[in-house]
C-alpha cells in the first residue's frame, strides 16, 4: 500500500516490515520477555457492549422512576442520567413511560454516555451499596455469563506466553479471554498463568506469565463475590479513590514496578483514566526510563491510529524535559501505527521465526556449517512472510481469529507429527517450539537436541523449492494423519498431490507407518536425521521403501535423509540442488 497506512488499513505484513526495520529493537525485545503487555477494552470486542450496559442501566433506574412505590428513590437518579447525556428532563418528561429504544434521543443518550460510563456507574440509588448500578441495576454477571470463544489477539497472547516471550500483563479488562485462551492452547494444564485479582494471589505459585487483572476480574467475582466483588473498579469515585486506597495498595506495588521493570507495549488501551497515569508518574520516580534510548527499544510502545490524549500524558510524565526536544519524533517512535490483532499475529510469525533461525544456525555451526545459514535465513523469512499475506479477514469478518485458530492448528500438527510420528492429542491446543527466549536458545539442550535447528532447514528448503517454482505446498487435503504435515504437488504437467511428513528421526517414521500413514502409498517423508538412511544403507533406496516395517501390502513411500544431505553438502547451493533431486516429487 503506498503511503503510510493506518492501523486499520496496515496488513500482519506491514508491521512484520516495520518490525525488521525501524521497530526492529521493539520485536527483539518482546521475544526476550523485555516488554508487558497493557491491555485494555480495545482488544476485547466480544465483550458486552458499551452502549448496552448503559441502556441496561438507563431502563433499570428509567422502569423505577415512573413506579409511584419507588420514584422517589429513582427520579433523582434519572434526571441525573438524562443531566450526563446534556439532555433536559423536562424536555423528555412525557417518553418517561416508554423504553429508550422508543425515543427519539436514543442514539444521541447513548452517544453522550459513552465516555461518562464512569459516571453511570457512579449514580448512587438510596439505600444501596456503592457498586449497585453495576452489580444490580446492569447485572454485570449476567452481561458475562456467555462469554464468546477467543479472539485473534487473546489467542495471539496465550501462543506468546506459551513461547516464553510475554511474562507479564497487566489488564483494565474484566472479561477472561486471556485466561481463556491460555487454558486452550495450552491443554487445560493448570498454573501456566498466575492470575492476580485480589493481593493474596501476589503469593501464589509463579506461571510463565503473570496477569495482573487491577481492575478487577468478573470471573473470579462472579465464582466468589464475597472475595472479588469488591475488587472490580469501574465507576469514576473508584478510580479516582484507586491510587490511595489501602485495598489496593499491593496491587498498586505490582502495577509500579512492573511499569519500572518492563517496557511497555499498549494494546487497545488509551490510559485516559487517571489512576493509570498516576502508575507511571509514580514509576518514573522509582526509575525513569532514558530517551533518546537507542540502542534500546522504546519504553512506551502504542498500537494505535495515533497517539492517544492519555498517552502523551504518559509519554510527558515519564520523559519530562526530554519530551519537549522533539516531541514529533518521540511519538513517531512509540507508534507502531497498527492495531494490536496485526501487531500480535506479526510478533507471533516474528518470534517464530526468529526462534528457528537461531536453532538453524546453532545446528549447523554445531556441523561446522554456519555459512549455509546465512544463506537459508531469508528462506524462512519469506515463508514468514508468505504466511503473513494469509492473515486476512474471514469471508464476511471483521477480524483474522479464523485464521489465527487454522493457523494453530497447522502448526501444532506439523510439530506434533515431527516429534512424535501422531497428530496432537489435543485438536484445539497449540504446540510450543521452546519456552526458551531467543537469546537463550544456545543454552536450551532439549529444544537442540529435539532437533527444531534441522526442522527449521527443512522448512528453508522446502520453501526453496516453492519459490524456484519446482513444487507447490498447500494444507493436507483432510484432518487425518494419512494427509500428512501438508500437502506437496510438482509443479510439472501430471504433478499430483502428495502428503509431506517431516520427522525427526526413524522412530517417527516407523510410528507413521504403523499408524496406517503410509497407507495411500505415495506420501513424501523428510527425515532430518541419518538414521533411516543408515538403517537400508545396505538394501533398498534410502529414498524408497516397498514395505512398511512390520506390515505387508504394497507402499511406496519416498524417504529424504536431511541428515545424509547435510553431511555430504557443503555449502548452500549444493545443499539446495541435492535436496531438490532427493526429494523429485
Amino acid at each position: 500500500m503506498a503511503g503510510n497506512p493506518t492501523a486499520s488499513e496496515i496488513t500482519v505484513r506491514g508491521v512484520l516490515a516495520k518490525f525488521d526495520a525501524e521497530f526492529a529493537s521493539v520485536a527483539d525485545a518482546v521475544a526476550n520477555g523485555e516488554f508487558a503487555l497493557w491491555i485494555g477494552s480495545g482488544i476485547s470486542r466480544q465483550a458486552p457492549d458499551l452502549g448496552n450496559l448503559i441502556e441496561r442501566a438507563f431502563e433499570y433506574i428509567r422502569e423505577r422512576a415512573i413506579d409511584p412505590t419507588t420514584t422517589a428513590a429513582y427520579l433523582p437518579p434519572l434526571e441525573e442520567l438524562l443531566g450526563l447525556a446534556d439532555v433536559e428532563p423536562a424536555h423528555v418528561r412525557a417518553q418517561f413511560d416508554q423504553p429508550l429504544a422508543n425515543w427519539p434521543e436514543h442514539d444521541a443518550i447513548i452517544d453522550h454516555l459513552w465516555n461518562k460510563y464512569s459516571r453511570v456507574l457512579d449514580i448512587r440509588i438510596a439505600g444501596t451499596g456503592l457498586d449497585f448500578i453495576l452489580w444490580d441495576a446492569i447485572d454485570i454477571r449476567q452481561a458475562f455469563e456467555q462469554p464468546s470463544p477467543p479472539a485473534a489477539e487473546h489467542l495471539c497472547i496465550a501462543i506468546l506466553i506459551l513461547e516464553g516471550a510475554v511474562q507479564s500483563i497487566a489488564s483494565a479488562n474484566w472479561d477472561g479471554f486471556i485466561e481463556a485462551a491460555v487454558e486452550r492452547l495450552g491443554n487445560g494444564v493448570p498454573g501456566i498463568l498466575q492470575v492476580v485479582v485480589d493481593p493474596d494471589q501476589l503469593r501464589g505459585p509463579a506461571g510463565r506469565a503473570r496477569l495482573l487483572k487491577f481492575h478487577g476480574c468478573i470471573v473470579h467475582a462472579t465464582r466468589e463475590p464475597s472475595v472479588f466483588r469488591r475488587f472490580l473498579v469501574g465507576s469514576y469515585t473508584q478510580i479516582m479513590d484507586w491510587p490511595e486506597n489501602h485495598e489496593f495498595a499491593a496491587m498498586r506495588n505490582a502495577v509500579v514496578d512492573l511499569a519500572t521493570s518492563h517496557k511497555t507495549l499498549v494494546l487497545g488501551l488509551s490510559i485516559q483514566d487517571n489512576n493509570l497515569q498516576t502508575l507511571f508518574a509514580r514509576a518514573k520516580q522509582v526509575h525513569p526510563w532514558p530517551w533518546p534510548c537507542a540502542p534500546a527499544a522504546p519504553a512506551h510502545v502504542f498500537c494505535e491510529d495515533k497517539i492517544q490524549e492519555g498517552q502523551r500524558d504518559v509519554l510527558r510524565l515519564a520523559y519530562g524535559q526530554a519530551y519537549n526536544v522533539d516531541p514529533a519524533a518521540l511519538h513517531e517512535a512509540t507508534l507502531l501505527r497498527a492495531w494490536g490483532e496485526q501487531v500480535l499475529i506479526a510478533l507471533v510469525l516474528k518470534v517464530l521465526e526468529n526462534k528457528l533461525t537461531r536453532l538453524m544456525v546453532l545446528a549447523l555451526t554445531t556441523l561446522g556449517k554456519q555459512p549455509i545459514a546465512s544463506a537459508l535465513e531469508s528462506l524462512l523469512k519469506a515463508l514468514r512472510d508468505d504466511i503473513s499475506d494469509l492473515a486476512l479477514p474471514g469471508p464476511g469478518m471483521h477480524d483474522r481469529t479464523a485464521f489465527v485458530n487454522h493457523a494453530i492448528a497447522l502448526w501444532s500438527r506439523m510439530l506434533s507429527i515431527f516429534r512424535g510420528g501422531a497428530l496432537p492429542a489435543n485438536p484445539d491446543g497449540y504446540e510450543s517450539l521452546t519456552s526458551t527466549t531467543p537469546k537463550l536458545i544456545a543454552a536450551d539442550q532439549n529444544a537442540q537436541a529435539m532437533g527444531l535447528g534441522r526442522l527449521a532447514i527443512a522448512l528453508a528448503l522446502l520453501q526453496y523449492g516453492r519459490v524456484a517454482g519446482c513444487w507447490g505446498l498447500s494444507q493436507p487435503v483432510a484432518n487425518d494423519l494419512a494427509s500428512g504435515a501438508m500437502t506437496a504437488r510438482a509443479s510439472h504437467p501430471g504433478g499430483v498431490d502428495r502428503p509431506l511428513f517431516v520427522v525427526k528421526s526413524a522412530t517417527e517414521a516407523i510410528a507413521l507407518a504403523y499408524s496406517g500413514a503410509y497407507s495411500n502409498g505415495n506420501a513424501v517423508t523428510v527425515h532430518v536425521d541419518d538414521t533411516w538412511h543408515q538403517m537400508v544403507a545396505s538394501g533398498a533406496s534410502a529414498r524408497r521403501i516397498r514395505s512398511a516395517p512390520g506390515r505387508t501390502g504394497h507402499v511406496d513411500v519416498t524417504h529424504v535423509s536431511l541428515g545424509n544431505l547435510l553431511a555430504r553438502c557443503g555449502d548452500a547451493a549444493t545443499l539446495k540442488k541435492e535436496f531438490i533431486s532427493e526429494m523429485m516429487l
